[in-house]
């Protein structure tokens, strides 16, 4: 309720204003002026403009409409703006209470994690964080990832982590543990580099999209260096080692709600098909998300070309 009390005067100044000033404008047409001498009477009365009567005022009536107009007019006008001004700062004063609240709740952190990056994984690492009660900030460089992390709640620090007065702010000397999950691998180079010369004891997590990366990340000072995608297809394979399954499965037998497996024998419709037929085949059952080899070896990169044989096992990505 409060929120909408400096609307409500924007709206009762406004609509107080309008009517007296139409008011006005009928009371000087029905005093024989025309209707834009009317108006430029009004416009003039309310601005205070200062300009002579348009034409002169004998009236004693008139001249009391006139000093209603002027009076109303101008109070109605103030009373909108001073909404408008308490919208503003109100909305001002909140934002400045919020930061402030926020950077004493970071000033008194320890033991914390610093999430650099608010992106997709960046989020889940929150959410996940926020969910087994561990304290941590994030940092990010976006305002609008900022925004809705501080809707959320999340501590945040407006910057680029890979400088040092930024992870300073995050109380990087009194962190226990760093996360750069930004998908540039570049950039998390820097940042484990800038981290690292903060603080020698920090724990460093840090995110790489090429497995070439691995090693700068380490010589850099990472602790450990997590690939999402090997992440993914290392998952797949343990998934399809552990529950192989075959194409006529029911529901019982699939890989839980969201994977199930079908298993390539020697004179089924799928062996020596193509990934591209495969696809066809199995449409109706789910899409198909990696192969794994009848050596082990799980390939998740697909070419449509590819052959499946005897021994193989594709993995599905099961339809809603």
């Amino acid at each position: 309720m409060r929120d909408t009390e400096p609307i409500r005067k924007i709206l009762t100044g406004v609509g107080v204003c309008v009517v007296t000033c139409l008011v006005a404008l009928f009371s000087y047409m029905s005093a024989g002026w025309g209707l834009l001498d009317s108006a430029y009477m009004v416009v003039i009365t309310v601005f205070g403009i200062g300009y002579g009567e348009v034409q002169p005022i004998t009236d004693p009536l008139l001249k009391m409409q006139t000093m209603v107009l002027i009076v109303v007019g101008c109070l109605s006008g103030l009373y909108s703006v001073g909404g408008f001004i308490q919208l503003v700062a109100e909305g001002e004063i909140k934002r400045a209470l919020g930061a402030q609240k926020m950077s004493r709740g970071i000033r008194r952190m320890k033991n914390h994690t610093i999430i650099c990056g608010f992106g997709r994984v960046g989020k889940m690492l929150a959410s996940e964080l926020a969910a087994q009660k561990i304290p941590f900030v994030v940092i990010d460089n976006n305002q609008t990832r900022l925004a809705e992390a501080s809707d959320l709640g999340i501590a945040v620090v407006v910057g680029d982590a890979s400088c040092e007065l930024i992870l300073q702010k995050a109380r990087i000397e009194y962190a226990r543990s760093l996360a750069s999950v930004i998908p540039n691998d570049a950039i998390n180079v820097f940042i484990t580099l800038t981290a690292r010369g903060l603080n020698p004891d920090l724990e460093i997590i840090a995110r790489a999209e090429n497995p070439s990366t691995d090693h700068k990340l380490r010589r850099s000072g990472a602790n450990h260096v997590v690939m999402p995608a090997s992440i993914g297809a290392l998952k797949m394979a343990q998934i399809i080692n552990d529950h192989a399954a075959t194409r006529g499965s029911t529901p019982a037998d699939s890989l839980g709600k969201n994977l199930s497996a079908v298993e390539v024998s020697r004179g089924d419709e799928l062996a020596e098909s193509t990934v591209e037929l495969a696809r066809e085949v199995l449409c109706d059952l789910g899409s198909v998300v990696a192969i794994r080899r009848g050596d082990q070896c799980v390939v998740t990169e697909l070419q449509e070309q590819m052959v499946l044989h005897d021994g193989d096992t594709v993995l599905l990505a099961n339809r809603e």
